[in-house]
């Protein structure tokens, strides 16, 4: 540990107690010896203007509050352990947000940057050794994404138009309530005042937003945790359906590690994984599914066990055929 994460251990230690501090309990926490303590003092006393005083009665230091004010260190500062975690953090913006954070972030990037040099930790390492390999993942522009951001801290309503899944377009007003980030895409809980009704919106989908004047309509929290957590996937609304799933013990032990869904249910069967789980549209589950034959069964329900082997069908079709193209 060097001298800054001490100066700033110290500070914290400091300011977090109500009684005086002992050298031997600053030792044992700065992972240093007693005398090591008084230089750390006596530097933040000269160079910082620390007011830090020795209490005879209480046995310990503390911050004097001699004209009520709390001591702070002057700028930002942060321990080694600290700096490293926001550039590793900084690292997977850049990857996951497409950009978006770059310029709002790029002065505290700098600075982390500067801070880890005297540190002797170089941040291009940080570029080489972690990687990032975002899949999947839409573009949003900087422009939807930051009055999306606005709408929400405002609590301001939004116009929109948006584009669904099918490639039709319609113009909606809604009242932002949460933003999340969900398999690499990024998407709006929203109230819709067209449907009336609370739904999810891919931002990627989103064009010509307007903020509009209105008050965002808002829902409470155990309403919006009910109706979007509750049911399987990023599909919301109340499950109607349980799935129950049969893994083969080729995966049934990856699977049984994995969370599915904050209420499922998992069993062992003579070496199968039963997995079950709740769902209100079928989807994203099918997909998932798919992902895993052949060492997946879906027991129930026969809809979704229908849906998934026609799927099935259809792709084995498909190839067959231009299998067939091919070698004519």
């Amino acid at each position: 540990m060097d001298k800054f994460d001490r100066f700033q251990l110290l500070h914290r230690i400091l300011r977090s107690r109500q009684y005086p501090v002992s050298t031997a309990t600053l030792a044992e926490k700065l992972e240093c010896s007693e005398r090591t303590i008084k230089r750390i003092i006596d530097a933040m006393r000269d160079f910082l203007d620390a007011p830090i005083e020795y209490v005879q009665a209480g046995k310990g230091w503390h911050y004097a509050n001699k004209n009520k004010d709390i001591f702070e260190l002057p700028g930002l500062w942060l321990t080694s352990h600290e700096l490293q975690s926001l550039a590793t953090l900084l690292n997977l913006l850049e990857h996951f947000g497409h950009g978006l954070f770059n310029q709002e972030l790029q002065v505290i990037e700098t600075y982390i940057n500067k801070r880890l040099a005297a540190h002797g930790i170089e941040r291009s390492t940080f570029d080489k050794r972690i990687r990032v390999l975002p899949l999947n993942n839409r573009y949003i522009s900087g422009n939807t994404f930051a009055l999306v951001c606005e709408a929400l801290l405002k609590k301001r309503q939004l116009t929109v138009r948006y584009t669904n899944y099918q490639n039709k377009q319609s113009k909606r007003t809604v009242s932002p309530q949460r933003l999340v980030h969900y398999r690499e895409n990024w998407y709006l809980d929203a109230w819709c005042h067209r449907r009336e009704a609370l739904r999810t919106f891919s931002l990627a989908r989103f064009d010509r937003l307007m903020l509009t004047r209105d008050a965002t309509l808002e829902i409470p929290d155990e309403t919006l945790t009910e109706y979007f957590s509750s049911s399987y996937g990023i599909f919301s609304g109340m499950p109607e359906n349980s799935a129950r799933l049969r893994f083969f013990p080729k995966i049934a032990r990856e699977i049984s590690l994995q969370n599915w869904h904050p209420q499922q249910h998992g069993e062992w069967q003579q070496g199968d994984y039963l997995l079950t789980i709740p769902y209100s549209d079928e989807r994203e589950l099918t997909q998932d599914i798919i992902r895993h034959v052949p060492n997946v069964y879906v027991e129930a329900p026969a809809s979704l066990r229908e849906t998934v082997a026609l799927k099935l069908a259809q792709g084995l079709e498909i190839f067959s055929r231009q299998r067939a193209e091919v070698e004519a």
